[in-house]
């Protein structure tokens, strides 16, 4: 893989698309590194084990394909991966479900850009909101896009273990107080 060191050129060099079955093995993998990379310090080594368990199961890659789920590619390679869902019918707003980018590209707006990419399709879907449970050493990137914090909120994973998260809301105005 050709890789520049200039995050410019690796912004130029991404591409957003919908992740096929096919790309499941390799989505769970993104995501599996880039949260053991940033759980240290906010969650045991219990919860960190449980988590990228969640994440190796079917049931994980049942909940990116139940959703939108999308790969971020660089030539060719798939370096990050976000999903969001709808909610509710009458609800304004939309739900951020992942945001992951190998530790080897953090740091260079790939996340951002995804991140944004799912906000953008939420908006064009016709939510005026998104919301999301951050895991706890994401809310600094979350608080950088324009989130709020609006409270906490306990994880239940399939193992029976549980993990705290970060509830966090952007509305249409960035403001996380305006429920439309």
């Amino acid at each position: 893989m050709r890789l520049s060191t200039s995050a410019d050129s690796l912004l130029d060099m991404l591409e957003i698309r919908a992740l096929s079955v096919d790309e499941m093995s390799t989505a769970r993998y993104v995501v599996a590194n880039s949260f053991a990379k940033g759980a240290s310090g906010h969650y045991s080594q219990p919860q960190i084990d449980a988590f990228i368990a969640f994440v190796r199961s079917p049931q994980y890659g049942d909940l990116l394909i139940g959703n939108r789920a999308y790969g971020a590619f660089i030539d060719g390679e798939m370096v990050g991966v976000g999903a969001w869902s709808i909610t509710e019918m009458k609800s304004p707003t939309a739900r951020l479900l992942a945001v992951f980018v190998l530790p080897l590209f953090s740091g260079n707006g790939i996340g951002t850009r995804l991140a944004e990419y799912l906000e953008e399709e939420a908006r064009a879907t016709g939510y005026r909101a998104q919301e999301t449970s951050a895991l706890l050493g994401a809310r600094g990137f979350f608080e950088h896009l324009g989130y709020h914090e609006t409270g906490e909120a306990i994880w239940s994973l399939p193992s029976g273990r549980a993990i705290p998260v970060a509830m966090m809301r952007k509305a249409g105005d960035g403001r996380a107080d305006v429920m439309h």
